[in-house]
């Protein structure tokens, strides 16, 4: 689908980002990755995206660890010590007990190939884009969430939804 009307009708002035799932990385680039140093927040790219560079991410390299737990399935570390950066760090749940739930409840997501790539839209690419991400003021999120709303039965599933979780989730 061409997003340029959509993105015309609600002035969006930052680009749409794509989450891909894919075997190739050429379609991409410029690609970037995390260094491999340090703690790299997903969203520490935003500027490099508004450049039309596409975050690299693999089980080899995934920049912080959340993204290797909840993108690449990789246990960068205990249960306790996940749980207690959860709660005491990171403010995300009132109690251990709670997080502890809400982890058991929520699954990170299957990873179909090597690469996971974050960046602006590349529409030869739709077949491997799984989510989509807009940066907007509450007047345009008010309207996307109408749009999503505008064919939907009440039969039909929730067609927006607001789960739990972190910034970068």
């Amino acid at each position: 689908p061409d997003p340029t009307n959509l993105i015309n009708k609600l002035e969006l002035g930052i680009p749409i980002i794509g989450f891909y799932d894919s075997p190739v990385t050429q379609p991409f680039e410029p690609v970037i990755e995390p260094d491999k140093t340090g703690h790299n927040c997903i969203f520490s790219y935003y500027e490099d995206w508004l450049k039309g560079k596409t975050l690299h991410l693999t089980k080899q390299n995934y920049g912080c660890g959340g993204a290797g737990h909840w993108i690449c399935g990789i246990e960068g570390r205990s249960r306790e010590d996940y749980l207690d950066f959860l709660v005491n760090t990171e403010g995300l749940k009132s109690s251990f007990e709670l997080m502890d739930k809400w982890l058991d409840h929520t699954k990170p997501y299957q990873q179909e190939h090597l690469n996971i790539l974050i960046g602006p839209l590349k529409p030869d690419q739709y077949l491997y884009l799984k989510t989509i991400t807009f940066f907007v003021n509450p007047d345009q999120l008010s309207a996307l969430m109408i749009g999503a709303e505008y064919n939907r039965s009440p039969a039909d599933p929730p067609a927006v939804i607001a789960p739990f979780g972190s910034g970068c989730m």
